[in-house]
């Protein structure tokens, strides 16, 4: 019997005749109104004819199954999202299965046992409906009308970023909700939103991994933490976002620049991690979240405690949210041998406090990130035969270990951010946001003269300020929008014994407006933004090493427009032009000497000018009741594009590395992105993604350097809903990477890779009974079958393979 087919003749119930029946008892005034099955009908003398339909609900052993339908009583328009739960009792145990209707307002509950259960339904702004069902002869078949209902709340707080909708709406995103970051807990950011479309990372073995958005990554990507810039010398490839992933509550990626409303960082798009709002009611609560990984024998465990009764003297009541993460890996294993010193530990922490009053809301928060981790030993080399040797055999000293040797890097990033809004009249906000980072980045040589010693051979300390100040204005002539000024001031120290880059000051101030005009179906977005860069080096002098004084001030705009329309309901189109900016970075001018993490040897070009992108996106989204898709396809100019072009091998102290030196080109950037789901069945989901990036030098025709190899992420997920298990999953995944061919030629370090596939398992439920707590527990295994691979933006692609098979096992317990 397939699984709704009673509903095939629901018509003949749920017509005039029925909705005659159902608006009786509502014109009487009793309340919610129900259609019960076909034997309250039968007896009711309306529909004698209906009786075939008790013929389909045959009895079937102990097990009976319960499915029907949702509708308004007034309309008969079935309602979506209704939420349907079953309680019955059973050894003396009270049972519970819910679950929420489809698109078509139907539900669906099997193996429920051949007793009497009651079933209650209840949907946004109508009454809710309680009846006792009676299972033990037969399987049974509902329809169920809700009469509307006036629903009166205490209060409504609708948050979000106002900002980021609007841009949004015209340019290509992609948003990863906590139901989605749940399974993905324990890992990087990088690894957390590498499968979407348009993205890929940027990877240095299992425990660093950096975002790269349509082919640009590091000082291109901006990375915003709770409304607040990332700034953790992020200019170099191996170094990941210092962010605890447990904290967030989601994560938006905005594909294309973004700089008017996020600055020059912003030219290739922003990640956004953005964290639950502060809890304005209830006592103490939290959750234990608990992650191990078989590849790396890694465990993470994480606790969060949260409320709103905190009472402090001349503030009142006050929401608080208090977390707490460690994290401890040993070495990651390729399919054939362990990949040396490549283990971590993370220790992170943060306090938040916040108040609700009338005049607005406020925030302040503190958090910590820790982390000591290694970097792969065979990528450090002596002299040049080692160089060939480690990119031509496979490493000899392979074994497991949590033990961290060198080379590795010490890094610990601490911010204070308080953020302030303002309610006005008129539907107006002013929001003020100040912010305070310390990042302490330390790195131990593996070669040279500090081996022996427990001295870094880079030490940078980074400080850095930055004021936001925005005005949400009210509507006037139809437009809406943010006016701004942005300010940062950023000291970095250089302290230790090597040099890579100069100590250096930077300010930088903004001013930006961008507006938003609604008429009818089109809609319209504009935005223009001014900054002014001031960056001021310090002198430095060793052997070898000049890197003179100097002050470098840049000058520049940078704007879009784009407009949007919706072709139909779910349906619409948008077209958008972008130009950005950005200055070179202190490390592109002026870094002399061996890039530590990278293990190679880059120098930088002092007269390199900034770099200006002209963009043009397009893109086709539709939203129905079983398919989903979205297509955007982009071309990006980039004159003086800057780049690390490889060079001969260097010899230093510290043994010989790949050489590397900053180089300019004009370049274009072009790409295609895909993303769809489809519900062929109410328990089946299809997902499909891809990514297709080509970068090119305008001069030469040679393809750009780092550019990621074509992919298609597929996957199936089969879903229900069972009385011990809540609402449980099972899953399949592949993911199928080209060849990578489209590479500069005339060096061994861009040689092509071969195309790869994964494949992935998972599974999970989301109200598994654990100490009487429903927890949320999954399962999976990525690269199910022990795949040899290496991907082309894998920085250890010429020493070693990627990770091998790594089964992980995810518990979330609230409390």
């Amino acid at each position: 019997m397939s699984q709704f087919s009673g509903s095939r003749h629901l018509p003949a119930f749920s017509g005039k005749t029925l909705r005659r029946v159902a608006l009786v008892p509502l014109l009487l005034g009793l309340g919610p109104v129900l259609s019960l099955d076909w034997r309250t009908l039968w007896s009711a003398g309306e529909l004698r004819g209906t009786a075939s339909l008790g013929a389909q609900e045959a009895p079937h052993g102990d097990r009976r199954h319960l499915h029907g339908i949702v509708e308004d009583s007034i309309s008969g328009r079935p309602l979506r999202d209704a939420e349907v739960t079953v309680e019955w009792t059973a050894e003396a145990k009270a049972r519970m299965s819910r679950s929420r209707t489809d698109g078509n307002g139907r539900f669906d509950f099997r193996d429920l046992p051949a007793s009497r259960v009651r079933i209650r339904v209840r949907a946004l702004g109508f009454a809710p409906w309680t009846e006792v069902v009676d299972l033990t002869q037969a399987d049974r078949l509902l329809t169920v009308h809700l009469s509307v209902a006036t629903t009166v709340l205490q209060e409504v707080a609708v948050r979000a970023d106002t900002l980021a909708e609007r841009l949004g709406r015209v340019a290509a995103t992609s948003t990863l909700d906590a139901a989605a970051l749940a399974s993905t807990r324990g890992q990087t950011l990088g690894e957390t939103i590498k499968n979407l479309p348009g993205v890929a990372v940027v990877q240095f073995g299992p425990s660093i991994a950096k975002p790269v958005i349509r082919g640009l990554n590091s000082q291109r990507v901006l990375v915003m933490n709770g409304g607040l810039r990332q700034e953790d010398q992020q200019w170099g490839t191996e170094h990941a976002p210092n962010i605890d992933s447990f904290n967030a509550d989601a994560v938006t990626v905005v594909r294309g620049a973004a700089t008017v409303l996020y600055g020059p960082d912003a030219l290739g798009g922003v990640v956004r991690v953005d964290h639950a709002a502060l809890p304005d009611t209830g006592h103490l609560r939290g959750n234990v979240a608990l992650n191990t990984f078989s590849n790396s024998r890694q465990g993470a465990l994480s606790v969060g405690l949260e409320g709103a009764d905190l009472s402090l003297p001349r503030i009142g009541t006050t929401g608080y949210r208090l977390r707490l993460t460690t994290r401890m890996a040993g070495n990651g294993a390729a399919p054939d041998y362990y990949l040396s010193n490549t283990g971590f530990r993370e220790l992170n922490g943060s306090l938040a406090l916040g108040v609700r009053r009338v005049w607005g809301r406020s925030e302040l928060s503190l958090s910590r990130f820790s982390t000591e981790l290694g970097v792969l030993r065979q990528a450090h080399v002596g002299n040049l035969e080692d160089l060939e040797r480690a990119m031509r055999t496979e490493p000899r000293d392979s074994a497991f270990s949590y033990a961290i040797g060198r080379p590795s890097q010490r890094v610990a990033h601490t911010t204070l951010r308080s953020r302030t809004v303002f309610a006005l009249p008129g539907d107006q906000e002013l929001e003020l946001v100040y912010g305070l980072q310390y990042n302490h980045r330390r790195e131990y040589d593996n070669n040279g003269p500090l081996r022996f010693r427990n001295e870094p051979a880079f030490n940078l300390k980074l400080f850095t300020n930055s004021l936001d100040l925005r005005w949400t204005h009210a509507r006037w002539h139809g437009w809406r929008g943010t006016v701004g000024t942005s300010a940062v001031a950023q000291g970095n120290q250089t302290l230790g014994k090597a040099f890579l880059i100069p100590g250096y000051d930077l300010w930088q101030g903004a001013l930006y407006a961008q507006e938003e005009l609604g008429l009818g179906r089109f809609s319209l977005l504009t935005g223009l933004r001014g900054d002014m860069i001031s960056q001021t080096t310090l002198a430095y002098a060793d052997a070898g090493i000049r890197s003179p004084a100097g002050t470098k001030s840049w000058r520049n705009v940078s704007g879009s427009l784009g407009a949007a329309y919706l072709l139909r309901d779910g349906l619409d189109v948008s077209l958008r032009v972008a130009r950005a900016w950005r200055p070179p970075t202190v490390n592109e001018r002026y870094a002399q000497g061996v890039h530590h993490g990278t293990a190679q040897y880059e120098l930088g070009d002092a007269s390199l000018s900034a770099e200006v992108s002209g963009g043009v996106e397009a893109s086709l989204r539709h939203r129905g009741t079983r398919w989903q898709a979205d297509v955007a396809a982009y071309a990006n100019t980039i004159d003086g594009f800057i780049y690390l072009q490889p060079s001969e091998p260097v010899f230093t102290l510290r043994g010989t590395f790949p050489g590397y030196r900053y180089a300019q080109a004009p370049a274009r950037l072009r790409g295609l992105e895909l993303s769809s789901s489809y519900l062929p069945h109410a328990r089946l989901q299809l997902s499909a993604n891809g990514t297709l990036v080509r970068g090119h030098n305008r001069d030469t025709r040679e393809p750009l350097f780092d550019m990621p190899a074509d992919r298609v992420n597929l996957s199936a997920r089969w879903l229900g809903t069972r009385s011990l298990l809540g609402t449980w999953h099972l899953g399949v995944g592949t993911l199928l990477v080209r060849q990578q061919d489209g590479v500069p030629s005339g060096t061994v370090y861009t040689l092509p890779t071969a195309g790869y596939a994964l494949l992935s398992l998972d599974a999970g439920a989301t109200g598994v009974m654990l100490f009487g707590q429903a927890t949320t527990v999954s399962l999976s295994v990525n690269n199910a079958l022990d795949t040899r691979y290496r991907d082309y933006l894998s920085r250890y692609r010429l020493f070693v393979n990627d990770a091998g098979r790594d089964v992980v096992l995810r518990i979330t317990m609230p409390f």
